[in-house]
């Protein structure tokens, strides 16, 4: 089933993939998709496919509010790169968003792409591609995410560890909802904008029909990924987050660590001029990562750098280089 809400922002961007949509879950009649990346490489005549191939899964980021799976802005070049280049098989989903849904509705879905991703993915990849032998391989599974995707790793993470993931990777990750940010009104200059007045966030909720289900962000006019920047900008802005969010013991990772297992290896890197997610929660979130999962070797880069500082980065960059040399030990 095609996503035709949601097609690539910049499809150029993945010029290297064939992209095939699957709904994993429905809600309200509203279908939640995902999309299965296949690196071109692997299809072409001679490539080896006797052996299953390593698997990225990746969520996005947006504040939990906005974005999607495809907003190729958001999807940096040394993921897709890494992709060709381990010739491993990529898949990204979508869930739902706030404020329309809870926090507990993210988990739901967290929980239903995963169980899909078991019972489905094989057999998806066998009616795509009948004639060859493209299999998965659960053993070998890479899990990354960005900002609030870097919240769905962690709770994937915590939630899910009868999955063999073999490393992570959170990205300027949202894992600090103590932090008074997420709770308190006061100036924040997310990327330089202006507090945006909670009157916003009042008529875009009064402007729902009953049972609203929004998991991608589309601006019918521009096709861009961030029509609904404004009312994340005011929910955060004015301390908002958590009434949407919610206050369930589940939701709060750093409350989850202790007696956790994770994967053998982490890497969190997170810049530190950060106006959208501040620098000090991933250096609190790290310190708790290594009291209580002393098993699990952490990573944490910190070098200077905005929110998404590493969109541009390739896989040859030096300080990427560095890091995913780590990662290929474990994966």
């Amino acid at each position: 089933m095609a996503d035709e809400n949601n097609p690539p922002h910049d499809p150029t961007k993945f010029k290297d993939f064939h992209i095939h949509d699957f709904k994993y879950k429905e809600v309200h009649g509203t279908p939640i998709f995902l999309s299965i990346l296949v690196p071109k490489v692997l299809l072409t005549e001679g490539a080896d496919l006797t052996e299953t191939r390593p698997l990225i899964t990746t969520f996005h980021g947006g504040f939990l509010i906005l974005g999607s799976r495809l907003y190729s802005e958001w999807i940096p070049d040394w993921l897709l790169e890494l992709s060709v280049s381990q010739r491993a098989l990529l898949v990204l989903p979508d869930y739902r968003l706030l404020p329309e849904s809870t926090g507990m509705d993210i988990l739901s879905d967290i929980d239903s792409f995963w169980l899909w991703l078991s019972n489905n993915l094989e057999l998806s990849l066998t009616a795509l591609y009948p004639s060859l032998n493209l299999r998965p391989d659960l053993d070998r599974i890479l899990l990354t995410g960005d900002s609030a995707g870097g919240f769905c790793v962690m709770q994937s993470l915590l939630r899910h560890p009868e999955f063999n993931i073999k490393a992570a990777i959170a990205a300027y990750p949202m894992v600090d909802f103590h932090h008074r940010y997420w709770s308190e009104a006061y100036e924040k200059l997310i990327f330089g904008a202006a507090t945006v007045p909670t009157i916003l966030i009042d008529n875009h909720l009064k402007s729902l029909p009953p049972n609203a289900v929004f998991s991608g962000d589309k601006d019918p006019a521009t096709g861009a990924g961030l029509a609904r920047m404004p009312v994340a900008l005011s929910i955060v802005q004015n301390g908002k987050f958590i009434d949407f969010l919610g206050q369930e013991p589940e939701l709060y990772p750093i409350d989850l660590l202790p007696n956790s297992k994770l994967p053998p290896f982490i890497w969190v890197f997170h810049g530190r001029q950060d106006s959208a997610v501040p620098f000090e929660q991933s250096e609190y979130f790290v310190k708790e990562l290594e009291k209580h999962v002393p098993d699990t070797v952490v990573r944490f880069d910190a070098p200077d750098g905005e929110h998404g500082f590493d969109g541009d980065f390739k896989l040859a960059d030096p300080w990427i280089q560095e890091g995913m040399s780590e990662i290929l030990s474990h994966w």
